[in-house]
């Protein structure tokens, strides 16, 4: 299972060139956009003859490989070596850093966001406990999370230049996200 946020999902659906939705729609599992879909022979969608089809917007899990990562809510983070799959194409050792390894793999942005991500959730799973029944939102939520769509409805309504760069269109959201929990919290 490759696990997905929603930084991940804009990049994949930005490379294969359809809004975040209909990629959340056609690539993912049940149209969440948590996990990517696997095919009736259960590997990911994406796996082709000659590998990934979407490596360059590869989510951080499938970056990271063949080490994967924790990250404790103290910030700590712990990393492992995974035994790769006996079809994983590459040269797999133990020389260099895992920060080298993370640079060349072009994984710090995507960290980054999964970092943040990780703390809203934390946020959020507080804010809405003491909401009837824990939830909010319903179908919202998707609309919420699509990052691509909150950041033109942002801009759009604020008139503001709807940003190109990754970096600035992940603040948006997850300032979007945080108005959203406070909105939340003062409905309480």
């Amino acid at each position: 299972m490759i696990q997905t946020n929603p930084y991940e999902i804009a990049r994949l659906a930005a490379f294969k060139g359809v809004s975040a939705a209909e990629f959340r729609e056609h690539w993912t599992e049940g149209g969440a956009g948590t996990t990517l879909a696997r095919t009736e022979a259960d590997v990911c969608v994406f796996l082709g003859d000659q590998g990934c089809t979407v490596h360059p917007a590869r989510p951080l899990v499938c970056r990271l490989y063949p080490l994967g990562r924790r990250r404790a809510g103290d910030g700590t983070e712990h990393w492992l070596r995974l035994d790769p799959h006996p079809l994983s194409a590459g040269t797999f050792g133990t020389d260099g850093t895992i920060a080298d390894y993370v640079e060349a793999q072009g994984a710090q942005p995507f960290i980054a966001a999964a970092d943040a991500y990780a703390e809203w959730v934390n946020v959020a799973r507080d804010a809405m406990a003491p909401l009837p029944g824990g939830t909010a939102g319903g179908a919202a939520v998707f609309d919420l999370l699509d990052l691509d769509a909150a950041v033109a409805a942002h801009c759009a309504a604020t008139g503001a230049e709807e940003p190109a760069d990754p970096a600035k269109r992940l603040d948006i959201h997850l300032a979007l996200l945080y108005a959203q929990l406070d909105k939340l919290s003062s409905q309480a």
